[in-house]
């Protein structure tokens, strides 16, 4: 700046001036705005609950109609919910396996009584199916009906 005449300087001087004035007033103008309330930011409710969900993998419409009926839907009769979907796996051998899937999806207490039902029925489609395994996640959930 050694270059500039003292008028331009005042106008650089200026300017910063005006800057810094209008960034302090931007902030002082700015207000946080509410935060959306989320359904979890809500207090749970007297039990907590689980979603678990179970992923089965490869069979037919007509055997897993008649799974759901024989072994699912004595277990959780009050209700479940079915998703389609496609799956992919590697299997023991190492070999990768693309499968028509269907995820269960049962909102539960979370109860010993639950786990042993998710565990018979995640035990009778591997015996009935031959297969190595049901994926089982269980996550928290709230609920309300």
């Amino acid at each position: 700046m050694t270059d500039s005449s003292p008028g331009q300087r005042r106008l650089l001087f200026g300017v910063l001036q005006l800057t810094a004035l209008l960034l302090v007033a931007g902030c002082a103008g700015v207000r946080s705005m509410p935060r959306a309330v989320s359904p979890m930011d809500r207090p749970l409710s007297p039990k907590a609950w689980v979603r678990t969900e179970l992923y089965f993998g490869g069979i037919a419409d007509a055997p897993w109609i008649e799974f759901l009926a024989s072994v699912v839907t004595p277990r959780f009769p009050a209700g479940l919910t079915i998703l389609d979907a496609k799956g992919q796996w590697r299997g023991k051998d190492g070999t990768i396996h693309q499968l028509p899937t269907r995820i269960l999806v049962i909102l539960h207490p979370g109860t010993a009584e639950t786990d042993h039902s998710l565990e018979a029925i995640r035990s009778e489609f591997r015996a009935r199916f031959q297969h190595e395994s049901v994926l089982r996640a269980d996550s928290p959930a709230r609920v309300t009906f």
